[in-house]
Formats: C-alpha cells, sequence, structure tokens
C-alpha cells in the first residue's frame, strides 16, 4: 500500500514521503490527516490536532534540510557531480558498445541473407538455361560407403613455382581429373551411397595482400564460378552411386572481414555455397545437400560409423585427438548410436595421418598444391585430395590420396 513503509526507506525517508506527500507535493492529499496519523505517529489523532502536527513536522524536516545543504561544502557537492557523471559515462559507453555489436550482427545477418536470395534468383534462371540432371547407374550391392574430400582448391589464385604451375582453368583440370578417379574406386568398392564433404577454402579470397595480387578474380566472382563447378563435379559423381549426400563447410579464406581480429568467424562468403548447390541440384532426388546451420563442423554417419570434419584453420592433430575426438565421440553415440571413426581437415595443403586409438585423425591436402608462399618457406606438397571407404563390418576400409 502506499501509506506502508517501503522496503528500501529508512525510518526518516519514510516520515519525510508522508508529511511531504500531504503538505508539499500533494501526493497524498486524498488523505485526510486523521488517516495519515495513524501511520505517522502510531495513534488516529482528531484533523484539527492531527493537522497541527503534520505542520509541525515539515517545519522540522525543512530545518533539517536546510541544515544539510549548509554543512556540505561545494567540494563535496562537486566531486559528487563528478562520480554520478563518471558512472553515467560508463552506462552509456557500455550501452553504445552493445548497441554497436548488435548492428554489426544484424547488418552481417541482413547482408548474408541478401546474398542467399540474389544466389537462388541466378541459380534458378540458370536452372532453366543450363539444368544439371543426374543419371544414375546401378551398381552391385555392397555393405561399403563412399566419403569424398574436397579441400582449399583455391579458385582464383594464380602460381608459377619451380614445383607448381597453378590458375583458375588448372584448378577445373584437376578438379575433373579428382571426380573421374574417385569415379574408378567408388565403382571398384561397389558404393551405394557417397558422402561429398567440402573442406572450405574453395576461394582463395582477399585476406592478405599476397592473396589479392595472386587472386585473377574479385571474390564474388570467384565465389559463383567456383561454386558452379562443384555442382557439375557433384552431379558427375551422383552417377555413380545411387544416393549422394553433400556437406559444405567454410574456410577462412573468403571472410567477410580481412582482419581476423574483427571478423566474426561464421561471417563467411562461403555460407553461401550450400544455397547455390541445393537450387542447381533440385531436381536430382537422389541428390541431398545437408543445409548449413553455420557451425563450422561437419558430421557425417557412414554406415555404422561417424566422422567429424572441419576445415582445420583453428585447429590441428593435437586439437584433433586431444579435443575433437572425445567431444564427438559422445556426440556420434548419444545422437545416432554409432562409433567415431576419423576426424578430417584441411587448411594445411598437404596429406597427413597417424594411427590412433579407434578414431584416425587426417589432413586432407589441397587441389592447389604449393603456392608462393608455400614455395618461400620451402615447404612442397603434392596437390591430392581424400577418398575414404567405410566398410559397415571393419570401419576405413580403403584410404585414396588422389594426387593430381
Amino acid at each position: 500500500m502506499l501509506l506502508d513503509k517501503q522496503h528500501n526507506e529508512t525510518e526518516f525517508q519514510y516520515h519525510k514521503r508522508l508529511v511531504y506527500g500531504k503538505l508539499i507535493d500533494k501526493s497524498l492529499s486524498e488523505y485526510d490527516y486523521t488517516t495519515l496519523s495513524k501511520y505517522l505517529y502510531g495513534k488516529g489523532y482528531a484533523p484539527d490536532v492531527a493537522r497541527r502536527m503534520f505542520y509541525g513536522s515539515c517545519r522540522t524536516l525543512k530545518l533539517v534540510d536546510e541544515s544539510t545543504l549548509k554543512n556540505v561544502s561545494n567540494e563535496d557537492v562537486i566531486n559528487e557531480v563528478d562520480a554520478k557523471l563518471h558512472e553515467l559515462k560508463k552506462e552509456t559507453q557500455k550501452c553504445s558498445d552493445q548497441r554497436r555489436e548488435l548492428n554489426k550482427l544484424l547488418s552481417a545477418e541482413g547482408r548474408f541473407e541478401h546474398l542467399c536470395d540474389c544466389l537462388i534468383e541466378s541459380a534458378n534462371n540458370l536452372n532453366k538455361t543450363v539444368p544439371l540432371k543426374s543419371n544414375p547407374v546401378q551398381m552391385c550391392k555392397s555393405n561399403k560407403e563412399a566419403v569424398l574430400f574436397f579441400s582449399d582448391w583455391h579458385y582464383g589464385m594464380t602460381t608459377d613455382n619451380f614445383v607448381n604451375f597453378y590458375n583458375k582453368d588448372i584448378c577445373q583440370k584437376r578438379v575433373s581429373w579428382v571426380v573421374n578417379r574417385a569415379m574408378e574406386k567408388i565403382r571398384l568398392n561397389g558404393c551405394q551411397t557417397l558422402h561429398i564433404v567440402v573442406l572450405g577454402d574453395l576461394v582463395h579470397g582477399a585476406i592478405h595482400t599476397s592473396a589479392r595480387v595472386a587472386s585473377e578474380e574479385l571474390v564474388c566472382d570467384q565465389l559463383m564460378q567456383v561454386s558452379e563447378i562443384l555442382a557439375q563435379a557433384i552431379l558427375k559423381l551422383s552417377e555413380c552411386v545411387i544416393d549422394t549426400k553433400v556437406y559444405i563447410t567454410y574456410g577462412n579464406h573468403a571472410r567477410v572481414v580481412p582482419d581476423k581480429k574483427d571478423n566474426i568467424h561464421r561471417d563467411n562468403f562461403e555460407r553461401l555455397v550450400p544455397w547455390w548447390i541445393e537450387q542447381r541440384l533440385k531436381i536430382n532426388s537422389n541428390i541431398k545437400v545437408i543445409p548449413d546451420d553455420g557451425n563450422e563442423f561437419v558430421t557425417v554417419c557412414a554406415g555404422k560409423y561417424g566422422i567429424v570434419a572441419t576445415h582445420g584453420d583453428l585447429d590441428n592433430m593435437t586439437t584433433a585427438e586431444h579435443t575433437i575426438s572425445p567431444l564427438f565421440k559422445e556426440f556420434f553415440k548419444n545422437a545416432y548410436d554409432v562409433d567415431l571413426k576419423a576426424v578430417v581437415m584441411g587448411d594445411k595443403h598437404h596429406y597427413e595421418t597417424r594411427g590412433g586409438f579407434g578414431v584416425r585423425p587426417f589432413i586432407c591436402g589441397s587441389l592447389c598444391g604449393t603456392d608462393d608462399y608455400a614455395n618461400s618457406k620451402r615447404l612442397y606438397s603434392d596437390a591430392s585430395q581424400l577418398l575414404l571407404i567405410l566398410d559397415s563390418d571393419f570401419g576405413i576400409d580403403g584410404e585414396y590420396v588422389i594426387e593430381c
């Protein structure tokens, strides 16, 4: 009730609120003196008596206020005002920072949604003139499934060094070579299902000065063209199996903001690739593009086994064995009741694996091969991609490093 003492009020503040409410600010004017005296003085006095008591209390309270003001020095007032201003500035800065971060997120999400809409429209227009229709061939049945990893194509990069020559034309030729070789191995093993995992860095981007110098095209042009190359590669691969599943994560070369300290990791142009692939291949019921959830990890269930894959710019063999493996072992067991068999990443531009206790870590090679940076550091490796064959009884039954 308004006349009751509030939990945050002292006795003096309560007394002052009732007296001033009746006589000064009139907030309690609707209450008579007798009623108020019960709360203020503990007894319901006659109206005339109560009124005189209220005026007496009011006079006393005013004297107390005047005495308090006289005893407060100008310096005390200034210090208190400065302290309040300091707190106000801090709160204002907090609000400003929060508003800026929110605007940054909203801007990034709005830009991404707009680009998705534009890609869908372009893909649908292209479907009218150049439709991509799969013609799968019935193969002999087996209990094996294939998992093909595409990593680090760096489409748009140009390099010409002692061990490697690479440009956008060479990129397309190497993709064609990998597709043909993979189809041979998939048919050889009689696989009915193919999982295609794209590990990111399909484009070279423009995140470093060296990348901008070595790039043949703008980032958006790179992205559009390589997405179509990928769509056609998936279409051809789908013709040697019954079912094809496509999983796509993103790398670090297509990040929106060049400075990685200022960039949000998932704010990446490569997240547009699944939208293009899905629209271009949507007429094929045997091809399923797994929806992009913005998570850099891809999880694949091949028969009774699981594989987790990521680009690898934030990971290495050590994190794969000691962080990723334990985490996703629990995930696969709880979500799908299957055993995690492999952790696969790209980014490092060379093939590597080692024995693991139940879980094998792999690094998939790059399609682009040795670039100018690697050449300057004397870091040489063959251009390659990775194909794994999983048997429902034996786990990893085949491991092919397709060099090109």
